[in-house]
């Protein structure tokens, strides 16, 4: 059976009337996806002004 690890990452989103995310939040979220994590689900925080991002990946045991 498959496990998994969690992740969990805030993006600070730009923009007055929509959120916004900028290039290098982009970046940040390509390394991550090199890295093996995979985004699975965002959703706005209660400020309205944070993004949070859940992203996993399989846990390979050593």
């Amino acid at each position: 059976m498959k496990t998994w690890e969690y992740k969990i990452v805030n993006l600070r989103a730009k923009g007055v009337t929509n959120l916004v995310l900028s290039k290098e939040d982009e970046d940040e979220l390509n390394k991550l996806g090199e890295a093996g994590w995979e985004l699975v689900s965002t959703a706005p925080t209660v400020n309205g002004r944070t993004i949070c991002c859940i992203l996993k990946r399989e846990l390979v045991e050593q």
